[in-house]
């Protein structure tokens, strides 16, 4: 907006970008490098606005004419010059700070992929300056599918990339700038320096209000040279959630260390998984012994779920003590059928 040698007209005219594409191009690339050199936005619509004061100034006086005809051209220029430049100044610095987010997240997805497959960092630190943490709270993530349980479809992959790009933003606003995440339509891996970890549970609450569904996670602590053995483990405990029906939300190790060790591959496995085979002719049965074990052994709230009369829960309890051999009501025939049921629900696969 400054004015050059040339005259009152000529200086002014000959910076207002008011009518062609090239003008136009130009202070595009003056924002862009307005925005490289990081000048603040407020700087540069406060140098606008003393430009625009100044330059219809020195146009007014140099017009010829009426008042009105004064004013009429004025009006003309200051619209087009505002339209030309804030709109191509807006757009570059646009334009910048996208690609300043694009690259960030390449260099944060290269370097989650190099610590993932236990790769070396350097060459991605070093040409990034990205630094790798000494040690990372990583986080294993599953997304709920939808109603319909279909998450190819293209509304769904839509909704996917804005729910990730909602759960980094909620990362960084946590104050986990260097975090790191490997996402797609189903969950997958989130690694945050453990300098920068606050309260985990409260920080999956977060991510689940930002991604808009109830995110189920497990969590560990690992050193770079850790991760890969790390997650793989937290993806069997994380398989181990869904497949006994744990309710969303965050688990570790220690929440979970006697169900992952009744499910590990052992013939203590394959007993507990027969003592419930006498239930398998008498599915009411087993409805009863799962609804009792899921209301903490209360009776008068199980009858009422299933809609029988206490009696009823009581004589079917009788029936599963005949039928396995273990009483739902003493300590130790509790523990096993509820270890039973532990490993029936994880329903794997022997190998």
């Amino acid at each position: 907006m400054a004015t050059r040698p040339g005259g009152v007209n000529g200086g002014v005219l000959a910076t207002l970008p008011a009518r062609g594409r090239g003008d136009t191009v130009r202070h595009r690339i003056a924002g862009s490098t307005r925005a490289r050199a990081e000048v603040p936005g407020e700087v540069i619509d406060q140098a606008i606005d003393q430009g625009f004061t100044t330059s219809l100034e020195r146009i007014a006086s140099g017009v010829v004419g009426t008042e009105e005809q004064k004013l009429t051209v004025v009006r003309q220029l200051a619209n087009e010059m505002l339209d030309s430049v804030t709109a191509a100044i807006s757009l570059a610095y646009t334009d910048h700070l996208e690609a300043e987010v694009v690259e960030d997240q390449r260099v944060r997805n290269a370097l989650a992929v190099a610590l993932l497959a236990g790769r070396e960092t350097s060459t991605v630190t070093r040409c990034s300056g990205f630094e790798v943490a000494a040690s990372y709270s990583v986080l294993a993530v599953h997304f709920p599918s939808g109603p319909d349980d279909r998450s190819d479809t293209f509304v769904t992959q839509m909704d996917v990339r804005r729910m990730i790009r909602n759960i980094r933003a909620a990362l960084d606003r946590h104050g986990s700038v260097r975090a790191l995440s490997r996402l797609d339509v189903r969950g997958g891996v989130i690694l945050i320096p453990s300098a920068e970890t606050r309260d985990l549970d409260t920080l999956l609450a977060v991510l689940s209000a930002a991604a808009g569904v109830d995110v189920t996670a497990t969590c560990a602590e690992a050193p770079p040279a850790k991760v890969p053995e790390t997650v793989d483990q937290l993806c069997e405990l994380l398989d181990l959630v869904q497949r006994i029906q744990r309710p969303p939300g965050l688990f570790r190790f220690a929440d979970l260390a006697v169900e992952y060790q009744l499910t590990r591959p052992s013939a203590v496995r394959r007993h507990l998984d027969a003592i419930l085979n006498p239930l398998d002719d008498h599915p009411i049965l087993m409805e009863t012994l799962c609804t009792h074990l899921e209301n903490n052994l209360n009776r008068r709230r199980t009858a009422r779920q299933l809609s029988v009369h206490m009696n009823t829960i009581d004589y079917r309890l009788k029936s599963i003590r005949k039928l396995t051999g273990f009483d739902p009501s003493s300590a130790d025939g509790l523990w096993y059928l509820q270890s039973a049921l532990v490993v029936r629900k994880a329903n794997y696969q022997e190998k």
